[in-house]
């Protein structure tokens, strides 16, 4: 139940604040910040401010560290391996993502892998980054095991979120984030929170059998989305952020919010291959075509990847971002254990 509302202003200063107090640089708990937060907006509330007593918690317990020792493994023109020391995996991810904007930019294209880091967050961050210079970006990653492959009975794979940015003009950019199982996995740590079901189709109990029980899914296993197909993705991406870059594979991740596998972006200069300016005219006219598609029957609209989460954005920057009572306690209680001032309330939904 979503009880109390804070602006993104206030969520921000608290989060950098929390960082800071565990002993985490500056640059960096902003750099964690600015994601958490981009994600609240988003509407994404799995992969936000929820997650800073997991990422806290995983820095005691020693699954990640609370400075990142990035260190440059293999590097090219165009292509760069990072091992990101165990850091928190924000502050790994977005240098990967800088270095391989700053190579589409002198090469055409920047291929960066990052191994040995904690959980990155919500990976549209970092797509937002490549379509804002006007870039094209892909990005993906591996996590614990919570997912079987198709026909096993033994999780092998994480959610393993994959992720695709293509820019448009005003600002305004196409973006898909998604996870490869049916659902992501801490959206049923949310459900379960909330006393909610999960959909139908993409968990299974501990038995092997359906279940829309989050509680029983957290303790069962993921399915992918679209059967096989779905599974096919799966297992790319696996390669992708494991293998390709010598990174722990998702079974033998250790579980906990705060982990990582591997991972892995591409960022491509669309002018590389033609005029910019032709490139946003055709893609505004393939998104008008779309958007003016007869409907069918119980829709509204046909809607863009990443336009319902824009929108979200423009509403909780001016209205302020939901909080469930059960992560606002836990936010409480964290600034009482750091001695910091929690985030100020701004009224009821």
């Amino acid at each position: 139940m979503e009880n109390f509302k804070v602006s993104a202003k206030q969520a921000q200063i608290f989060c950098v604040e929390c960082f800071e107090k565990y002993g985490v640089p500056r640059g960096d708990a902003e750099n964690i910040a600015d994601n958490l937060v981009l994600a609240n907006l988003r509407g994404v509330d799995s992969h936000g401010i929820i997650r800073i007593p997991y990422y806290i918690e995983g820095i005691s317990k020693g699954f990640v560290q609370r400075s990142s020792d990035i260190q440059v493994v293999e590097e090219s023109s165009s292509i760069t391996l990072l091992d990101g020391g165990n850091g928190l995996g924000i502050p790994v991810a977005t240098k990967a993502t800088d270095l391989a904007i700053d190579k589409a930019k002198s090469t055409g294209v920047g291929v960066v892998g990052a191994r040995n880091l904690g959980h990155v967050g919500m990976l549209a961050y970092y797509l937002k980054k490549a379509v804002g210079n006007g870039f094209i970006g892909f990005a993906c990653v591996n996590a614990p095991a919570v997912m079987i492959p198709w026909g096993g009975r033994e999780n092998m794979f994480g959610t393993n979120p994959m992720g695709i940015g293509f820019p448009m003009d005003g600002g305004n950019s196409i973006i898909l984030d998604m996870a490869t199982s049916g659902i992501a996995r801490f959206k049923i740590t949310v459900a379960a929170r909330r006393g909610k079901e999960i959909p139908t189709g993409v968990a299974l109990d501990k038995e092997g059998k359906p279940t829309t029980d989050a509680k029983e899914a957290l303790d069962g296993f993921l399915l992918p989305f679209g059967g096989y197909k779905g599974y096919g993705l799966v297992m790319a991406v696996e390669v992708l952020s494991s293998v390709l870059l010598g990174a722990l594979q998702s079974k033998y991740i250790e579980k906990h919010a705060s982990t990582q596998g591997g991972f892995f972006i591409t960022v491509i200069d669309i002018r590389r291959f033609r005029d910019y300016e032709e490139y946003k005219k055709d893609i505004l006219h393939l998104i008008g075509n779309v958007k003016s598609c007869p409907l069918a029957e119980g829709f509204a609209e046909v809607l863009i990847p990443g336009e319902i989460e824009d929108r979200e954005a423009e509403k909780r920057l001016r209205d302020g971002i939901p909080i469930e009572d059960a992560t606002w306690q836990d936010l409480i209680k964290l600034a009482k254990e750091l001695d910091i001032k929690p985030p100020d309330e701004h009224g009821s939904p």
